[in-house]
């Protein structure tokens, strides 16, 4: 009697408690649920990430999916799996590196530690909180990138001396679900609009902002209104109180429009605070959640970063989406068709086919990825408006003036996760002028001729053109499946062509990886913040 006592109160607490938060933004823990979340007729908007635990859960109601702990005890404690409204885990990092280049070799390390929470009030109503942190001696390249931009690559600004660097990344949140058709998210994080392993449209390249988030969900639509407050770093030599604020509003419409396909419409403005002489804060002109930014931002006279884009994704057979994204900065028909490069064709495209359960073989997943940023697109004449934050990228993490070619194969299987993944890149980079490389110049400081700035000729690989190759080899056996924590190993070979002399670089980790967030393994010095 005592047991099925037991079992009625905690099926009560998991009905009266379902999970109406989100999930991490993590490929790593999504994984268990991607084929299901994926198939044709999915009626999940998969391209707004992070997800809903509600939608995602109610796709494996049993929760026979995602891999109990390896630690017994660890889901006893923090009721992931058993309706508890309160919900906790250690999020822990713990490798050594080893990294070898073409001037140096030297042992590394990345420890670090954090604890995450959650706690639903009700069965609308949920609070989260999560933070780490690490002290970590960076490989090479990514030494150069922290020394370069003062940040470590979507985890925080990185304080210290080189070679050791100690960051800092938290989030929280508080989801409020006012009624069947609205949800209202305020907190810290980070967001994800697009089904590519990169997006051009909103990336998790940049560490976590305060935002505003109000989600529509209605028929076959949703509809994401997301306000934000961000930074601009420069100058500030790491002094919050130094941060220059800027501020973004952004729509994201996704319409499946049936089984097989979607359409997407995103649109984003970024403004700065202004300053002493000229304040303004957040501008309430941007608030409205309807209307297109365009006409507001010339009713009000404005000289704001206002962007556009949209997607197209349809899927093919049973496990097949072939994806896409273009991004418009500015945008003039008569100068593209003539084919002339000039300057103010602002534009961003993707391709992409991704396969899961490829070749009726569970948990195979084969990517091939194709990006094209032109030439100073995400720039802007007020450089405190470009489309960034923390001095990082908020699209791809190269910036602008490339093209990228994606392969991947990963194989999951149990608990064991293998995986291959290449990343092949055609870039520009600046002389003393800018050519479009460096997303913190202004356009005004392209370059000049006897009759003012050159408006004409700048294409993807001006000035001075290079490639970039990263290819990485992971082995990992999985112990928490609610963090993405694995025992893993791992190869990176980086190869850097055509700019001077040519670089290599050998990297090899071993240990605890917690893939909580996101891994941004691919960097790129493409600027030096001043």
């Amino acid at each position: 009697m005592r047991k099925v006592l037991v079992g009625v109160a905690t099926l009560v607490v998991a009905q009266v408690f379902p999970q109406t938060g989100w999930m991490p933004l993590s490929r790593e823990v999504e994984r268990p649920f991607s084929a299901l979340m994926y198939r044709t007729g999915s009626t999940i908007h998969t391209a707004i990430r992070p997800y809903r635990s509600s939608e995602i859960l109610a796709l494996d109601p049993k929760d026979t999916l995602r891999l109990p702990s390896a630690l017994a005890a660890l889901d006893k404690w923090a009721g992931v799996r058993n309706g508890r409204a309160f919900r906790w885990g250690p999020l822990v990092d713990a490798q050594a590196i080893y990294s070898s280049d073409t001037s140096s070799s030297y042992i590394g390390h990345r420890v670090g530690g954090g604890v995450w929470a959650e706690r639903d009030i009700g069965a609308k109503l949920t609070f989260h909180l999560d933070g780490q942190v690490w002290n970590e001696r960076f490989p090479t390249y990514l030494d150069t990138l922290a020394r370069a931009t003062q940040m470590s690559a979507g985890e925080g600004y990185a304080y210290g001396d080189a070679p050791n660097y100690t960051h800092y990344d938290w989030n929280a949140y508080v989801s409020w679900d006012p009624g069947k058709y609205f949800n209202f998210t305020l907190g810290r994080g980070k967001n994800f609009f697009g089904e590519g392993y990169r997006s051009l449209l909103l990336s998790d390249e940049a560490t976590s902002y305060p935002f505003l988030k109000i989600t529509t969900t209605v028929w076959h639509i949703k509809y994401v209104n997301l306000f934000t407050v961000m930074n601009d770093i420069r100058g500030a030599d790491g002094n919050p109180a130094d941060f220059n604020r800027k501020y973004t509003s952004m729509h994201y419409l996704s319409w499946n429009a049936s089984k097989r396909l979607n359409v997407a419409l995103f649109e984003a403005v970024v403004w700065s605070q202004g300053d002493s002489l000229f304040p303004r804060g957040f501008d309430m002109n941007y608030l409205n959640p309807i209307i297109f930014y365009r006409p507001v931002e010339y009713s009000i006279g404005s000289p704001d970063n206002a962007l556009i884009g949209g997607a197209l994704n349809v899927r093919v057979g049973k496990h097949t989406l072939i994806y896409s994204q273009v991004m418009l900065d500015e945008f003039l028909m008569k100068e593209v068709r003539a084919g002339n490069g000039w300057y103010g064709n602002k534009q961003a495209a993707q391709l992409g086919v991704v396969a899961r359960d490829a070749f009726k073989v569970p948990g195979l997943q084969l990517r091939l990825e194709w990006n094209l940023v032109r030439p100073f697109m995400y720039t802007h004449s007020d450089t405190r408006q470009n489309y960034a934050h923390m001095g990082q990228p908020l699209a791809h993490p190269y910036g602008s003036n490339f093209q990228e070619l994606i392969g991947q194969v990963e194989w999951s299987h149990g608990r064991w996760l293998h995986s291959i993944r290449t990343s092949t890149a055609w870039l520009g980079s600046d002389t003393t002028f800018s050519n479009g490389n460096n997303i913190f110049r202004p356009e005004d400081d392209r370059l000049g001729s006897a009759s003012g700035h050159r408006d004409f000729g700048y294409r993807i690989g001006n000035a001075v053109g290079y490639s970039l190759f990263h290819g990485e080899l992971r082995t990992g056996y999985l112990l928490d499946a609610n963090t993405g924590t694995r025992i893993e190993a791992s190869y990176l070979f980086r190869q850097r062509t055509g700019e001077g002399d040519p670089q290599l670089a050998h990297v090899f980790r071993l240990g605890l990886v917690c893939h909580f967030r996101e891994r941004h393994p691919e960097q790129e010095v493409r600027y030096v913040l001043n």
